[in-house]
């Protein structure tokens, strides 16, 4: 599998993928738009290239990013046929270093609440997650190397634990937001899913800069937090994160289990209330960037439009209120995170949902959301129903690339596609 060593063919990466596509998206529906023609002359003119980080590399993009050769529609029925001018700044970084694009991946609408058709590659009657299902659901079944997603609560993390594959969601504003459509702008933050941890670690460097970090040297501490939330985790869940914990005293790596809890009646946790503040900020900054959207009742969904209203009625009193509990959250993390260098906790609050009417819950993505910080998936374990549960780890604010090398020394092998057609 590519690790975007810059050594391979894109012409062969996209005949590959081609491949996966006639055999899955008839059954997973994770495009919205494919042009495997056109990428195939775009691999053909990277191969004559000079090879760059990502040559031999397909790529996959969200449909909430623009894109010069292809409509962006966002998911939404008043964007039908739109086509911008230009690519977004992370598709225009991601092609010039030689990563290949197949097309345009499902969002939910307006990377919010109402899905798409696409369904969870490992059970085709569960959800594979949202707001960026389709982007997962593509890497998953190897119809993508790399496929772009945005998280503004848990659109990266969760359809990244529920399809079974790495996703990677860097600190806010590491990654460029030109040409991207914007739902909550201090939320907002771009992301990606690979099979492979070190190709995640790629993408990071072409779009962010800074040096790659050494995988070899393992972290001096993890903290295992069990947040506020963690008892509306299901038990296998939970239990991954603890088996996680295991390993990693196993290996001679220190797990504390109690950083970040309140531990007396009267103690507030440095997480209490960030998940309630998320939501505020969340449907608050919505709102308002959605302002010409929801004048256009008639062109949105029910749930959408349900959301919208509701969240019209919610005053600047509770939004700075909210801003307030981040900005507290912010300058309490030193004692989250004391001597760990990475925290682990759950990814989603289980399986897969069953059901496509829906894209499961973002519980457990909202709090590291709010605060801004690098998390990533690591897929592996499986539930009591026989789905994909990940673990979620957290990094230090800014410590994007040694989370990543965390993540290849703990599980440095590529994850493998779907093996068959359910």
């Amino acid at each position: 599998m590519p690790t975007g060593s810059g050594s391979g063919s894109g012409s062969a990466a996209v005949e590959r993928c081609a491949r996966a596509v006639a055999d899955w998206e008839p059954r997973v529906q994770a495009w919205t738009q494919l042009d495997l023609a056109g990428a195939a002359q775009a691999a053909a003119r990277s191969d004559a290239a000079a090879p760059g980080p990502l040559t031999g590399v397909t790529l996959g993009v969200k449909d909430m990013f623009d894109t010069e050769d292809l409509p962006t529609e966002y998911g939404c029925r008043l964007f039908a046929g739109h086509r911008p001018r230009a690519d977004a700044a992370t598709v225009a970084l991601l092609r010039a270093a030689g990563a290949v694009v197949l097309g345009k991946t499902v969002t939910a609408e307006l990377a919010c609440l109402h899905p798409g058709p696409t369904r969870n590659p490992h059970r085709l009657t569960h959800t594979p997650g949202g707001s960026s299902m389709g982007s997962a659901a593509a890497v998953a079944t190897g119809m993508a190397d790399v496929a772009l997603g945005t998280q503004t609560a848990g659109s990266v993390i969760r359809p990244a634990s529920y399809c079974g594959v790495w996703g990677f969601k860097p600190s806010w504003g590491a990654a460029p937001v030109a040409g991207l459509k914007l739902v909550a702008p201090s939320l907002d933050t771009v992301g990606w899913f690979a099979r492979d941890p070190a190709l995640l670690d790629v993408v990071r460097r072409v779009l962010g800069g800074g040096p790659q970090v050494a995988p070899g040297v393992p972290p001096s501490g993890f903290a295992l937090v069990r947040t506020p939330e963690w008892d509306l985790a299901s038990a296998d869940s939970r239990g991954a994160v603890e088996a996680l914990a295991v390993v990693l005293r196993e290996r001679g790596v220190p797990v504390d289990e109690e950083t970040g809890i309140a531990r007396t009646a009267g103690e507030v946790g440095v997480l209490a209330g960030v998940v309630a503040a998320h939501k505020t900020v969340q449907a608050v900054e919505t709102v308002r960037s959605l302002a010409w959207e929801h004048r256009q009742p008639a062109g949105l969904s029910d749930e959408l439009r349900a959301v919208l209203d509701e969240a019209a009625t919610i005053g600047p009193a509770a939004y700075e209120a909210a801003l307030g509990r981040r900005a507290r959250a912010l300058a309490e993390l030193p004692a989250l995170f004391r001597g760990a260098d990475v925290l682990i906790a759950p990814a989603a609050t289980g399986e897969a949902p069953a059901g496509l009417g829906g894209t499961g819950d973002p519980l457990f993505a909202r709090c590291w959301t709010l605060l801004g910080l690098p998390t990533v998936t690591v897929p592996g374990a499986i539930g009591a129903t026989g789905l994909p549960i990940g673990v979620q780890l957290v990094g230090r604010p800014g410590a994007d690339a040694q989370l990543l090398a965390v993540a290849r020394w703990l599980a440095p092998n590529p994850v493998p596609t779907v093996a068959a057609r359910p």
